[in-house]
């Protein structure tokens, strides 16, 4: 078998899943990826007769390649650059398929558009604790992500894909021909012109927005049959799954309008309890902000509230209930006077 009968896989393999487990192995293998792998294999032979033309392939014209090599024309525009780290690229030798893949460890590159595929090799975007930023996507679109969020890129002729692997992020999808795919845990929100906030929260749930638009939630799952066809989402409601499940059950609550300005920092609130508020100020505080008195933490608050800037953020809350600030190496204590 020459380089072009590997680089020409038979149309019945099923190749979309191949170049997905053939991205997903070559990162960090957990024992839970592992046993799902395996189970895709027993799935069928032509499953592993798929993954390893694949995986021979891409081991054949593997590349290591800093970021500061990537050609800037075809590379998302940054508002500012992430940190830089060194990528794993797979090629095809005889450039007959070029592999357009977005790899990080754990994560989950772009699934099915077809074997040839054409977008640059981009790094994960991501922001460190308290940073809120903006990144320009190679479409047009723009990735607006909070504190402490990763996202997995990648751009092709036949669709655009973003993995939300943790945080919240916002994406303004432009209006395209090519679906615009945005995964979180099992589920996939496609649309083709819309905004939509994803968010992976502390307990590992799933929260998808719809802000504008149309779109539609689905699982990607093929291990077991999906739960439930696509889904509409509906604009003024959230949709909630696990984000380790299998298999999407999504479940649905009314939007909470306080969520809508955190790509500024602000946080709204009619009225919430002060350790609620806290938490949310806790996703950008540089250490934990702590109220030891259960009754203060419970006392109700409202206004509107600039998070992501702590110093102010104390100050304000402590004016509010004539608190005192006192900082420690293990926290910020607000107590009463």
């Amino acid at each position: 078998m020459n380089d072009n009968d590997d680089a020409k896989l038979d149309d019945a393999l099923p190749k979309d899943d191949a170049l997905t487990w053939s991205i997903r192995m070559r990162g960090e293998v957990t024992e839970a990826l592992q046993g799902e792998f395996e189970q895709w294999l027993a799935e069928s032979p032509r499953h592993r007769q798929a993954y390893d033309r694949y995986s021979r392939v891409m081991s054949q014209a593997e590349i290591l390649k800093s970021p500061g090599q990537t050609d800037e024309a075809n590379s998302a525009k940054l508002t500012r650059r992430a940190s830089k780290r060194w990528l794993m690229v797979g090629a095809a030798a005889a450039a007959v398929i070029v592999f357009a893949i977005t790899i990080s460890a754990g994560g989950t590159p772009i699934p099915g558009s077809g074997v040839v595929l054409s977008a640059h090799a981009a790094e994960p975007l991501v922001t460190e604790r308290g940073e809120i930023r903006s990144f320009e996507l190679e479409d047009g679109s723009t990735a607006t992500l909070d504190s402490d969020t990763r996202i997995e890129v990648s751009i092709s002729p036949d669709t655009r894909y973003v993995r939300v692997a943790q945080g919240r992020a916002r994406v303004k999808v432009v209006n395209d021909v090519r679906p615009f795919r945005l995964a979180a845990g099992q589920g996939i929100v496609t649309t083709n012109e819309g905004v939509v906030d994803v968010m992976i929260n502390d307990d590992r749930e799933v929260v998808v927005e719809l802000i504008s638009g149309k779109a539609d939630l689905a699982s990607t799952t093929r291990v077991v049959p999906a739960a439930t066809p696509p889904r509409p989402l509906q604009g003024g409601t959230e949709v909630l799954y696990r984000a380790d499940d299998k298999q999407v059950r999504p479940t649905a609550r009314k939007s909470r309008k306080s969520s809508l300005e955190w790509p500024s920092g602000w946080a709204v609130h009619r009225s919430i309890a002060l350790n609620e508020l806290i938490s949310e100020a806790n996703r950008y505080a540089p250490v934990p902000i702590i109220v030891e008195d259960p009754n203060l933490a419970k006392r109700k608050i409202s206004g509107r509230f600039k998070i992501n800037e702590t110093e102010m953020f104390l100050k304000h809350v402590a004016g509010l209930f004539d608190l005192t600030i006192h900082q420690r190496p293990d926290g910020v204590y607000l107590r009463s006077q």
